[in-house]
C-alpha cells in the first residue's frame, strides 16, 4: 500500500484547521504530522488553528500544547482558538475552567508568540469523541 502525504495546497479557501488538543500534545508523531500538514497550506484565507478539547482534556490539560503551537506558528502565522466540545449539562463548568486556565497561561507568557491570546468558545458535543 502506497500512502500519499497529506497536502492542503489545492484548497484555496481554507480558513481554519481544527485539531484535537490531546493528540498534538501527547504524541510527537501526531504533532509532526500536523506541522507537516500546516506547511502545505497555501490558502490566503487561512488564519486560525482551532484546538478542540473534550471534557477530560479540560480536567487534565495536555502538556506541551503551547510548545507545539509555538513550533506550528514558526511554520505559518495564525490565531488560536480553544473549543470545548461537551454535552450541554457539563458546558458551563468546563468552559469556565478552560477560560480561566487559558487566561492564566496567557498572563504567564505561554502564548506571547501569538498576536493575541487564544480565544475560548464551546459547542455542543456528542457522547462519542471524533478522531
Amino acid at each position: 500500500m502506497i500512502t500519499q502525504p497529506l497536502d492542503l495546497s489545492c484548497n484555496t479557501v481554507l480558513r481554519s484547521l481544527e485539531v484535537k488538543g490531546s493528540l498534538i500534545a501527547e504524541s510527537s508523531k501526531h504533532a509532526r504530522t500536523i506541522r507537516d500538514l500546516l506547511s502545505t497550506i497555501t490558502s490566503p484565507a487561512f488564519s486560525e488553528v482551532v484546538v478542540v478539547f473534550y471534557e477530560l482534556d479540560v480536567r487534565w490539560p495536555p502538556r506541551g500544547l503551547n510548545e507545539v503551537l509555538r513550533e506550528m506558528y514558526k511554520i505559518k502565522r495564525f490565531r488560536v482558538a480553544f473549543c470545548l466540545e461537551t454535552q450541554e449539562e457539563l458546558r458551563a463548568q468546563g468552559l469556565h475552567r478552560l477560560t480561566m486556565d487559558t487566561g492564566a497561561a496567557a498572563a504567564g507568557g505561554a502564548y506571547e508568540f501569538l498576536p493575541s491570546p487564544p480565544s475560548v468558545f464551546s459547542r455542543r458535543g456528542t457522547r462519542y469523541g471524533r478522531l
